[in-house]
C-alpha cells in the first residue's frame, strides 16, 4: 500500500461521519491515481529485485528458478493488493471489515483446497505458487460488486489532492518501517548463511501470525477513534483508547506470555528429524517475542497519530526506529548471532512506544502517560508471575504432540486467571467496567 493506506483512511474519516458523498469520491480518486503510481514503483522494483537477488543469494538452485520464483510471488501481491486496495479501505474506515475478512476466509479456503490438487497433480513450487496467486483474483471482483451496490460512487469528480498532502510522508515511514521489519532476515542473509535464516523464520513464522491476529483489534477501534478525531470529540477518542489499549495489553500479554513459554518446545516438534541447524534458540525466541508483545501494545497509539493524520510529524521516529535496528543488528549479529539481531528489533521497537506514547499525550488527546506506565507495569508483572507458576504445574517428560498441547491448555488458563487477579487489584476501576460491558 505504500503506506497511503493510513493516509486515504485518515482522509475518509470525516466525510464518512458527515456522510458527504462528493468528498467521499474526491478522496477515492485520488487515491486511486497514487495507488497506480506505486504500481509501477513496484513493477519497477520486482524487475530489480528478479535481476539482482539471483547473483547475491547462495543457494543450490539456478538463478532462472529464483528469479521466476520471485516475480510469481510478485504477482500474488499485485492481484491482492492493487486491483482491490481502495475499496478495503472504504470497508475498514466505514466499520465493515468483517465483508473483508469474510471475503479472506473464503479465498484461503479455496486456496487450500487448489494448492492440494496442483501438489498432487504438478508437485512443481512455481506452477503451485503461481496457482495460488491467480485464485485472489475472486477478491477485487467481489469488493467492486460489493461497493458499488453499498455507495454512491461517482468517477467524475476532481481528485481531492488536498486529502492526500501527507501522502509522501506516510510513504516515507512506511518504507522505514518495511526496511526495519525486514532487516533481521537480509542481516543474516549477509553476515550468516541461509541454515541461520532457516532457524529465524521457523520462530518468526509463528510470531508473525500471532502479531497479524492483532489487526482485528485495528480495525475495530482505529475507524471509531479516526471518526471522533474528525468530529473533535477528543472525551469520545480517549475512552475508546482506553478501552482499546486495556484488551490490547491485557491479550497480548497473554498470547505472547504463553508464546514465549511454548514456542521452544512446538519448534522442536515442528523440526523433528532435521539435523542441519539447532532450531532450538529459547533466549533468541523470548527476545523476539517480546519486541512483537512491544509492537503490538503500541499499535492503540499508531493508531490514534495515523488517524489523526500526523505523518509529517511524526516521520523522522520511523527512521531513527530503521536506524537503531540496522546499526544494532549489524554491530551485533557477528559476535551474537540471533540473539543480536532479536536485541537490535526489540530496542528498535521500544524507541518507537515510548515515542509514540509521549506524542500523542502533548499533542492530539492530551493524556496522561501514566496510564501507559501503569498498563506497562501490569503486563510485566504478569510476565514475571506467570511463568512462574506455570513451571509448578507443567508436565516433565520427553516432548510430544499431547504433551504441548497440555501444556499449552494450562499455560493459556494460568495466564488468564493471573491477568484478571492482577488487574481487578491494580486497576479494578477499568477492570469492573469491561467486565460490566462484556456483560451488556
Amino acid at each position: 500500500e505504500g503506506g497511503l493506506g493510513s493516509v486515504v483512511l485518515a482522509a475518509l474519516y470525516s466525510p464518512l461521519a458527515k456522510k458527504d458523498d462528493e468528498k467521499l469520491n474526491r478522496v477515492l480518486k485520488s487515491a486511486n491515481r497514487f495507488f497506480k503510481q506505486i504500481a509501477y514503483i513496484f513493477v519497477a522494483y520486482v524487475v530489480v529485485l528478479g535481476i539482482v537477488y539471483p547473483f547475491i543469494v547462495k543457494s543450490n538452485f539456478s538463478r532462472l528458478y529464483i528469479a521466476s520464483l520471485t516475480v510469481i510471488l510478485a504477482i500474488g501481491l499485485f492481484i491482492q493488493y492493487f486491483f482491490s486496495v481502495t475499496y478495503k479501505l472504504l470497508l475498514q474506515a466505514d466499520q465493515h471489515m468483517y465483508v473483508v475478512q469474510l471475503l479472506q476466509i473464503v479465498t484461503s479456503l479455496i486456496n487450500l483446497l487448489l494448492v492440494m490438487v496442483l501438489l498432487h497433480f504438478f508437485p512443481y513450487l512455481h506452477v503451485v505458487k503461481l496457482g495460488s496467486a491467480l485464485i485472489f483474483v475472486i477478491q477485487p471482483i467481489f469488493y467492486s460488486s460489493y461497493v458499488k451496490r453499498r455507495y454512491h460512487l461517482d468517477k467524475n469528480v476532481e481528485p481531492d489532492k488536498a486529502a492526500l498532502a501527507q501522502r509522501w510522508d506516510c510513504f516515507g515511514q512506511n518504507f522505514a518501517f518495511f526496511i526495519h521489519n525486514n532487516t533481521d532476515t537480509v542481516v543474516l542473509s549477509i553476515f550468516t548463511n541461509l541454515k541461520i535464516v532457516s532457524v529465524y523464520s521457523v520462530h518468526f513464522l509463528v510470531v508473525s501470525h500471532l502479531k497479524s491476529f492483532f489487526q482485528s483489534f485495528s480495525h475495530a477501534f482505529a475507524p471509531m477513534i479516526g471518526k471522533a478525531i474528525a468530529k473533535k470529540d477528543f472525551e469520545k477518542a480517549n475512552s475508546t483508547l482506553d478501552t482499546y489499549e486495556f484488551l490490547v495489553s491485557n491479550v497480548a500479554t497473554i498470547i505472547f506470555g504463553c508464546c514465549i513459554y511454548l514456542l521452544p518446545s512446538f519448534v522442536v516438534l515442528y523440526t523433528h528429524g532435521i539435523t542441519d541447524a539447532n532450531y532450538y534458540q529459547p533466549l533468541f525466541s523470548t527476545i523476539i517475542i517480546l519486541a512483537e508483545f512491544v509492537y503490538c501494545i503500541r499499535t492503540p497509539y499508531n493508531d490514534v497519530i495515523y488517524s489523526a493524520g500526523k505523518f509529517k510529524e511524526t516521520a523522522k521516529s520511523a527512521y531513527i526506529e530503521a536506524a537503531i535496528n540496522i546499526i544494532l543488528s549489524v554491530a551485533f549479529v557477528i559476535k551474537f548471532g540471533l540473539v543480536g539481531i532479536a536485541v537490535g528489533t526489540l530496542v528498535g521497537m521500544s524507541y518507537r512506544m515510548l515515542y509514540f506514547v509521549w506524542y500523542i499525550s502533548h499533542n492530539i488527546l492530551k493524556r496522561s502517560v501514566t496510564k501507559f506506565i501503569k498498563r506497562l507495569g501490569i503486563s510485566s508483572l504478569i510476565l514475571v508471575l506467570s511463568p512462574l507458576l506455570v513451571s509448578v504445574l507443567d508436565t516433565t517428560g520427553s516432548t510430544s504432540v499431547l504433551l504441548w498441547i497440555k501444556n499449552g491448555v494450562i499455560c493459556l488458563f494460568t495466564y488468564g486467571i493471573v491477568t484478571l487477579i492482577v488487574n481487578m487489584l491494580l486497576d479494578r476501576k477499568a477492570t469492573m467496567k469491561m467486565l460490566k460491558r462484556k456483560k451488556n
